[in-house]
């Protein structure tokens, strides 16, 4: 998976806010080039201390091998459909839905159909 590091991930500024469209960052991740050969895209839409907020593209049949994380973490299903396995227990996610993890838990995805994903971590 290409995970850029995304020179326009975006930081508040102190006592601040901004703003971005996810469709517009969707179109971007899938215009580049490497979309063409890999099965999945992802870049960081927000950086700021121990939240950060990952968007990702997958093509149908994408995994994410297992793998843990040091905070919790919350996956949305922003597009498409993707089957998520966490604590040996898997269940399908369509567009609008969210699972939350705490810390250290074992998950994987696998892309049902082509989808968007987006990942927010709280990792201190």
């Amino acid at each position: 998976m290409s995970d850029e590091a995304n020179s326009e991930a975006l930081r508040p500024p102190a006592g601040g806010m901004f703003s971005l469209k996810i469709i517009d960052e969707v179109a971007r991740l899938k215009a580049k080039s490497e979309w063409s050969s890999v099965d999945r895209l992802a870049t960081s839409l927000v950086k700021d201390g121990p939240l950060n907020i990952l968007l990702m593209v997958f093509k149908k049949g994408a995994r994410l091998a297992e793998h843990r994380t040091k905070g919790p973490i919350a996956v949305q299903v922003l597009s498409g459909a993707v089957r998520f396995t966490a604590a040996n227990q898997s269940q399908g996610l369509s567009a609008g839905s969210i699972v939350a993890l705490d810390r250290e838990v074992v998950h994987a995805v696998e892309a049902l159909d082509e989808s968007v994903v987006m990942l927010m971590t709280a990792i201190s």
